[in-house]
């Protein structure tokens, strides 16, 4: 059964309950008022009935006579005479038996005591009855047709069943129409989650209004765009995993390529010393490129996987060990390197600072043209951290790349990345390496005019470098 149809039967077993207790209340008091002015009345009637049998029976007293059956049968014929037109009579010894009685069959004085009221039906009738024993052993026996009141009842009670049926008939299609419009939005946030669930992430129900189900539209949007954005990020990092392994497997491939064909060759055929050479030298150069992507690929790997602990480092000994591990670079592209004197300390892991700028100084150098400078960076920033980076001259990144760039295996210009021994992972170590210090690469470049690499680091006071 749905929603609405229970909503709709609640609100129908609520309302007719209501309506039969409110009903039964209102009659019941109603009748019962009646009956009970209708009592008092035919209470008074028999106390007259009574003063005016017992002065007959006191007048017969006075004048010395006895009080026999036949004096009671005619007392009770004349009290019947005078009695209203609802009530019968009846006058009986006391204890014995009836000496007039107008009352129904089978109604009697056995069994009623003096003062006592009591209902008695016959068929059709029903009689309220007084009894009351009065002067010479007599007692008398009044009773009341009060049918007129029960049938009364009847008829207001089947007035009122045909009253609530159509106000249940009514009600009911009111709340049909009603319930199917308060669970409308229900059923479109049911729909909305069939359809995310078979794949249509930018549904939404924007369902308008303050109320609790509007609220629920706007947590279900919010919950929907959330998994949006998440199935978006898993499908990006799918997507980013593809790409990694079709770059990987290229990158392992052309230098594997060129060692397995040079290989062969100095296996199978005869060389003069220039060529053996040749050929040596360029087995080594790519056996190097593929030791420095597996290095590379092991130091992703292990910041990915181990939480770095930051100490404090004086930049000092970092831009001292740059610069003594990258001047043999630079001399061989022909590039002048200039390093800051610089006192700052900051929180970090010196061993991963030098391996970042040594990646940036050493992709300057390949970028730059014989004669220019390579700049390292080393300054304060307005925020109060300290700015470390790389600045160069060179060819410069084209703007759309720029995003990339820190991708693994990207490469701006392939060709000039391999012949130089680039991989592509330079720049993805580099943004991994700032990101486990809580920052990230900063990178401004133009076209032909160079580019400038920065990061931002955590200060810390001088003189706590631990070793």
């Amino acid at each position: 059964m749905k929603f609405a149809a229970k909503l709709s039967c609640a609100m129908m077993l609520v309302l007719a309950a209501a309506l039969s207790l409110g009903g039964c209340m209102l009659l019941y008091g109603d009748f019962s008022d009646r009956l009970a002015e209708t009592s008092m009345q035919n209470e008074v009637q028999h106390s007259l009935l009574c003063y005016t049998l017992e002065g007959e029976l006191l007048q017969l007293y006075s004048q010395g006579d006895a009080i026999t059956d036949q004096a009671l049968t005619e007392a009770g014929e004349q009290l019947a005479a005078a009695a209203p037109e609802s009530c019968v009579v009846g006058v009986w010894h006391i204890g014995g038996s009836a000496a007039y009685s107008d009352l129904p069959e089978g109604m009697s004085a056995a069994g009623i005591q003096s003062g006592q009221m009591l209902y008695y039906r016959e068929g059709g009738t029903v009689y309220a009855v007084y009894c009351t024993d009065l002067l010479g052993d007599a007692r008398l026996l009044s009773a009341f047709d009060v049918t007129s009141l029960y049938q009364a009842r009847g008829r207001s009670v089947m007035r009122f069943l045909g009253m609530e049926c159509v106000v249940l008939l009514g009600a009911a299609l009111v709340t049909v129409l009603l319930s199917r419009r308060m669970t409308r939005p229900l059923a479109l946030l049911n729909k909305a989650s069939g359809e995310i669930a078979a794949g249509a992430y930018d549904r939404r129900t924007a369902l308008p209004g303050s109320d609790e189900v509007a609220q629920l539209s706007r947590s279900f949007d919010h919950m929907a765009a959330a998994v949006q954005d998440k199935v978006e990020a898993l499908e990006l990092s799918v997507q980013q995993r593809d790409d990694f392994m079709g770059a990987f497997t290229h990158e392992l491939k052309t230098p594997m390529t060129s060692i397995i064909g040079y290989a062969d060759m100095l296996r199978s055929m005869q060389f003069d010393p220039d060529e053996q050479k040749e050929a040596s030298g360029a087995i080594f150069h790519e056996a190097k490129r593929l030791e420095s992507l597996s290095q590379k690929l092991l130091q992703l790997m292990r910041l990915s996987e181990e939480p770095l602990e930051l100490k404090p480092v004086s930049l000092a000994r970092v831009v001292e060990e740059v610069g003594r591990s990258t001047l043999p670079t630079c001399r061989r592209y022909g590039v002048r390197l200039r390093l800051p004197h610089t006192e700052r300390w900051v929180l970090g892991d010196g061993d991963l600072l030098c391996d970042l700028l040594c990646n940036l100084v050493t992709n300057a150098a390949k970028a730059s043209k014989p004669g220019q400078t390579v700049r390292v960076l080393s300054g304060g920033a307005p925020d109060g951290g300290v700015l470390v980076g790389v600045a160069d001259t060179g060819s410069g990144i084209p703007a759309e790349a720029i995003a990339r760039v820190v991708e693994p295996f990207y490469m701006v210009d392939k060709s000039r990345a391999r012949k130089s021994g680039g991989s592509g992972l330079g720049l993805a170590l580099c943004q991994r390496i700032a990101e486990a210090h809580g920052s990230k690469l900063q990178i401004r470049s133009k076209l032909g005019s160079g580019t400038v690499v920065t990061v931002l680091l955590q200060p810390t006071a001088a003189g706590e470098e631990t070793a």
